[in-house]
């Protein structure tokens, strides 16, 4: 241990001791023993305030984040995910909601959260195609590209409160049912017949209440 002066007297400051932890948590461990724990928490709080800042840089303030005349084409990574379980109804690829990587919004925060509640989305895209505003969806921007009139935006541009939607009606839904036990396509086009009854069905259920 390096030692630290104080008062006139010098003192090896205390080594940690490390334990079975994960690889971050061991590093973090094997720096305090190695120089010391009061000038590693100070260097520690230094690489936080940094991995705050590409954080922000990523994020930033809405709509402030959103990257003008910016457009990501597809690249190999467009993402085609059930965008119908979201309330996407038309402008699909191929006319297919339930696997498409775009569909017609009237507003761009319909990309954000549909962004935000997909677990693989990185990006999302807001533009025009064949006369209709659309919402776009990429998991990498090497399809980046300059476009008059479209935007961009990181998975973390989104308007403050922004949250993982729900896919379907959330009224419906209760222990052992859900969308994934309901609604997905392997259940054919009505859904998983067990799920329903006199009240509840594929259309009322299997689409949000209010579209995107």
């Amino acid at each position: 241990s390096a030692p630290w002066q104080g008062g006139g007297s010098s003192f090896a400051a205390p080594r940690p001791r490390c334990c079975s932890t994960p690889r971050l948590l061991w590093c973090a461990c094997a720096f305090l023993a190695r120089v010391g724990t009061m000038a590693a928490l100070r260097s520690l709080a230094v690489l936080v305030a940094a991995a705050s800042l590409i954080a922000c840089a990523h994020a930033g303030d809405w709509p402030a984040c959103q990257q003008q005349n910016t457009v990501v084409r597809s690249g190999g990574q467009a993402l085609f995910a059930n965008l119908q379980g979201y309330g996407a109804t038309i402008g699909c690829f191929l006319d297919d909601c339930m696997s498409s990587d775009k569909f017609v919004a009237s507003e761009i925060e319909s990309c954000t959260k549909v962004c935000f509640s997909l677990p693989e989305c990185e990006w999302w895209v807001w533009g025009t195609e064949e006369g209709e505003t659309k919402c776009w969806f990429r998991t990498g921007d090497s399809g980046r590209e300059a476009g008059e009139g479209w935007i961009s935006g990181h998975k973390g541009c989104n308007p403050p409160g922004t949250q993982v939607l729900v896919m379907g009606n959330s009224e419906c839904w209760a222990e052992g049912f859900g969308y994934v036990n309901c609604c997905e396509a392997k259940f054919g086009p009505n859904g998983n017949a067990q799920c329903w009854d006199g009240v509840f069905n594929y259309d009322r259920c299997c689409f949000p209440k209010d579209e995107l």
